[in-house]
C-alpha cells in the first residue's frame, strides 16, 4: 500500500459515522486524486472492531483510490502482485491469484465484501477468481493467518475486494465513476461504470464492466516444446459483469439486498501442448474473419464460467438486547458454473453452489475490553465430470463460533480472539482450532512497535483429500491424501487407499514490526515466522501416469478418473502426491516514502520470502524470488509523472524437477493529467509504459513459467472519471 496511508476503525455500520467522519472521507478521496501530501483515511470493512492499520498488531494494508485504478488488471493477481508480501500465480494473466508469504490455494481466502468468492479458484491455478476489482472501491489484505473471522481458509491470509453494491450510507444525492482503458501488448478494451443514488429512505447501486483482450506479446523466447515464440498464444480473455443493489436505511441501521451476474471466457495456455500440433495444420488458414475467442477454441480449450451471486446485509445499533450495542448480519448465495471447451465441444464442467452466512455481535465492555463475537456458517457443494475431473464431487460444511476482544492499557493496546469450528469434507471431519494474541506499544510520537502472535489450524480441502487423475493445467497427475501408491515393481503402481488417516494443518505464526509516521517519512517493515505442522502440499513421486495399471479398482470414483486417463494429452504426466510435513516460512516486507518537498517523492518497498521442510530442509515449491522496488514522483498543478523500477531476484532455492528461475528487472512509467478545465468533472487521463526496456521475465511461483512469461513492452491509456 502507500506508506502513510492510515486505515480507520470498521464501524459495521456507516450509520454510526458522524457528519464529520463522512466529511473527512471525501476530502481523503480528494487529496487521493491530486496532490497525495495529506495522510489518508481509508475506512476498513474486515473487522468488526475498530483499529487503524497502526493500532492493528496483525498487518494489513489497503489498495484504493489512484493506487487501485493504475495497478487494476484482469486477475487479482496481477493487480496486487506489487504490494509487499503479495506475489501472484501468475497463469498467463487469465487466472492469476494472490500468494501471499508463499501462501496460496485454499489457505488464502479470497472474499466480495466479507463473504467468500465462491468459485473454484482455489482448487487449481487455471481456475479464475470471480471478484472484480475495476468497480470496486478498495481491497483489503490481511498478510498472515485471519482465521479467527473468516476461517481455517485463511491460515495465510486473506484478500477482501470490497464495493458499494450493499450501501451503508446515503450518498448525498447521486454519485457515480467510469472509466475507458486500452493497451498495446494483448489489444485491450476495456469499460467500466457505476452510480449509486439516493431515494427517500433507500440507496441504490449499480455498475458494469465489459473487457475484451487478445493474446499478448513477450520479448522472444524459446519454450519447452523448443517453439521460438513472441507471443503466447491462448491468452485471450473476454469477460463482462454487472451488479444491482438496494440498501433500505433506518434510524438505528440499514437493510441490503444486492445480485451480480459475471461471465468470462478465457484462453487456457499450456492445455494445448500435446494436441496443438495435430490440429494446426488443418486450422491454420481457417475462420480467419471470426472472433477471437472462436478462432481460439479451434487450437486450444478455453473457459466459460458464469456466476450468479446474491448477497444480503444487515446492521443494527443499539438493538433491544442486553449488553449488545450493535449486530450485523452477511449471506451469500452463490450459484457457479465453469466449463473447459476443446475443440468446440465441454470437456470438463466444475459446478459450485454455496451458502455463507456470517452474525456478529458487539458487546459492551467487559472488564475493560471492547469485544465482539458471532457464528459463522459456510455450505459448499461442488462437483465436476468429464475428461479432467481429477476430483470427485464433494460437500464441504463449516460451523465457526468465534469471539475477538481489544483493550488500551496505558500505552500498549492488547488484541486476542479464538475461534472454533466443526469442518467436515465428504466423510471426513476436523475440528480446527484458532487463537491469536497481539499488542500495539507507542513507543514515541509517530513511532509504533507492534507484534502479534498466532496459532492456527485449517483441515485440508477436498482437492487435497480426494484429487485422483490428470491436471493439465499443472501437467501432473494428482493424488490425494486419502490415497497412496503401491509399487509392485519399478515400473508398475496399484493406487490403494492411504493407510495414514489426513490431519489437520497447524501454524505458530509471529509478526514483529516497525511504523514510523513522521513529518515527511513513513516506512513499515515487518519481519514474520511461520512455524506450519503437517503441511500440505504436493510432492512429486518420481512415477508418471502410465506406470498405474487398473488404479479405479479401489476408486469408488472410478469413472472420472479412468475418463482422464483415457483422455491422454500428451502421453505421461509425472504423478505428485499430496504429503504433510513440518514446514517453516520467514521473511519480511518493508515499504518507505520519502516527501522530499511538496512536488518530489520517493517510495521503496522489498520483500523476501524462504520456505522449506523441517525434517530435511528440503525447499518448498514455488517460493518467490525476492523483490526490491523503488519509484519517484513529481506532482505538477495540472499533471503527475512517475518513474519506477522493481528487480526480480534469481531464485535459486528449489525443490525437485523445478529449475532455477533467473533476475529480471521492470521499468515502469506513468504520466496522469488533470487539466483545471477537467477538474471540476473529476477527469483524470493517463499514460502508462510498463516493461518499457521489453525485459524478459518468468515467474518462479507460476506452473507455466517456462511457457508464459511476462507481458512484454506495454503502452496504455485511459481515461477515469466521477460524476
Amino acid at each position: 500500500m502507500l506508506a502513510g496511508v492510515v486505515v480507520t476503525g470498521f464501524s459495521s455500520n456507516a450509520l454510526a459515522q458522524d457528519q464529520g467522519a463522512t466529511t473527512a472521507t471525501e476530502s481523503t478521496t480528494e487529496a487521493a486524486q491530486h496532490q497525495h501530501q495529506d495522510t489518508e483515511v481509508i475506512v476498513i470493512t474486515s473487522s468488526p472492531l475498530a483499529r487503524t492499520a497502526l493500532e492493528s498488531a496483525q498487518p494489513i494494508s489497503v489498495m484504493a483510490g489512484d493506487e487501485l485504478r493504475e495497478n487494476q488488471a484482469h486477475t487479482l493477481g496481477d493487480t496486487l502482485m506489487h504490494e509487499p508480501g503479495i506475489n501472484a500465480t501468475h497463469f498467463a494473466g487469465v487466472a492469476s491469484s494472490p500468494i501471499i508469504r508463499g501462501l496460496d490455494g485454499p489457505r488464502v481466502k479470497i472474499a466480495q465484501n466479507g463473504l467468500d468468492s465462491a468459485d473454484v479458484s482455489r482448487g487449481s491455478p487455471d481456475h479464475a477468481v470471480t471478484t472484480e476489482t475495476s468497480v470496486a472501491e478498495q481491497v483489503e489484505i490481511f498478510r498472515g493467518p485471519a482465521t479467527l473471522l473468516y476461517g481455517s481458509g485463511a491460515i495465510g491470509g486473506v484478500v477482501n475486494v470490497v464495493d458499494q453494491r450493499i450501501a451503508q450510507d446515503f450518498v448525498g444525492g447521486s454519485r457515480g465513476f467510469y472509466g475507458v482503458n486500452l493497451n498495446t501488448a494483448s489489444n485491450l478494451r476495456d469499460a467500466t461504470v457505476g452510480f449509486n443514488a439516493d431515494h427517500k429512505n433507500t440507496v441504490w447501486h449499480a455498475d458494469a464492466f465489459i473487457r475484451r483482450s487478445d493474446d499478448y506479446d513477450v520479448p522472444s523466447f524459446t519454450n519447452d516444446e523448443g517453439e521460438s515464440l513472441t507471443r503466447i498464444n491462448n491468452s485471450f480473455v473476454d469477460a463482462e459483469g454487472v451488479n444491482l443493489g438496494v440498501s433500505y436505511l433506518f434510524d438505528q441501521g440499514y437493510f441490503g439486498v444486492s445480485y451480480g451476474r459475471l461471465e468470462q471466457q478465457y484462453g487456457i495456455p499450456g492445455h494445448d501442448h500435446a494436441h496443438q500440433d495435430d490440429h494446426a495444420d488443418e486450422h491454420a488458414d481457417e475462420h480467419e474473419h471470426e472472433h477471437e475467442a472462436e478462432v481460439h477454441a479451434e487450437v486450444g480449450p478455453f473457459a466459460d464460467l458464469w456466476q450468479n451471486r446474491i448477497q444480503v446485509h444487515g446492521g443494527w445499533l443499539t438493538p433491544s438486547l442486553q449488553g449488545i450495542e450493535k449486530v450485523e448480519l452477511r449471506y451469500g448465495f452463490t450459484d457457479y458454473q465453469h466449463q473447459e471447451i476443446e475443440d468446440q465441444l465441454p470437456s470438463t464442467t466444475f459446478t459450485n453452489e454455496q451458502h455463507e452466512l456470517r452474525l456478529t455481535a458487539n458487546h459492551e465492555p467487559l472488564a475493560g475490553w471492547q469485544g465482539a463475537f458471532g457464528y459463522h456458517y459456510f455450505d459448499q457443494q461442488q462437483s465436476a465430470f468429464g475428461a479432467e475431473a481429477y476430483t470427485p464431487a464433494s460437500t464441504t460444511e463449516r460451523h465457526g463460533l468465534f469471539w475477538l476482544l481489544e483493550r488500551e492499557i496505558n500505552q500498549v493496546t492488547w488484541q486476542t480472539g479464538v475461534r472454533y469450528e466443526d469442518v467436515s469434507v465428504n466423510e471426513y471431519s476436523f475440528q480446527p482450532v484458532s487463537a491469536s494474541l497481539g499488542l500495539t506499544y507507542q513507543l514515541q510520537p509517530g513511532v509504533q512497535l507492534s507484534a502479534n502472535l498466532s496459532h492456527a489450524q485449517r483441515a485440508p480441502s477436498a482437492n487435497e483429500l480426494f484429487a485422483n487423475g490428470q491436471h493439465l493445467a499443472t501437467r501432473t497427475y494428482e493424488l490425494g491424501l486419502t490415497y497412496q501408491l503401491d509399487a509392485v515393481s519399478e515400473h508398475y503402481l496399484h493406487i490403494e487407499p492411504a493407510t495414514k488417516a489426513p490431519r489437520k494443518e497447524q501454524s505458530n505464526n509471529i509478526d514483529l514490526g516497525l511504523h514510523l509516521n513522521l513529518a515527511s517519512f513513513h516506512l513499515d517493515w515487518t519481519m514474520f515466522y511461520n512455524r506450519i505442522d503437517d503441511y500440505v502440499f504436493n510432492a512429486y513421486s518420481g512415477f508418471v501416469s502410465s506406470d498405474i495399471a487398473h488404479h479405479h479398482e479401489h476408486d469408488e470414483h472410478a469413472e472420472q478418473p479412468g475418463e482422464a486417463h483415457d483422455h491422454d494429452h500428451g502421453g505421461a504426466l509425472p504423478i505428485v502426491a499430496y504429503q504433510q510435513r513440518d514446514v517453516e516460512l520467514y521473511g519480511y516486507e518493508l515499504s518507505s516514502r520519502w516527501e522530499v518537498t511538496e512536488q518530489v517523492e520517493f517510495t521503496a518497498f522489498s520483500d523476501y520470502i524462504r520456505g522449506r521442510a523441517r525434517d530435511g530442509g528440503d525447499n518448498l515449491p514455488r517460493i518467490p524470488a525476492q523483490r526490491l522496488g523503488a519509484e519517484g514522483r513529481y506532482q505538477a498543478d495540472q499533471w503527475e509523472a512517475k518513474l519506477g523500477y522493481t528487480w526480480y531476484n534469481r531464485q535459486t532455492r528449489i525443490t525437485a524437477y523445478e529449475t532455477t528461475t533467473p533476475s529480471y528487472g521492470l521499468l515502469n512509467a506513468q504520466l496522469n493529467l488533470f487539466p483545471v478545465a477537467l477538474q471540476q468533472h473529476g477527469i483524470t487521463l493517463y499514460l502508462k509504459a510498463e516493461n518499457l526496456t521489453d525485459e524478459l521475465g518468468f515467474v518462479h511461483s507460476s506452473y507455466l513459467k517456462d511457457d508464459a512469461p511476462i507481458r512484454g513492452r506495454n503502452f496504455s491509456i485511459g481515461i477515469r472519471g466521477e460524476f
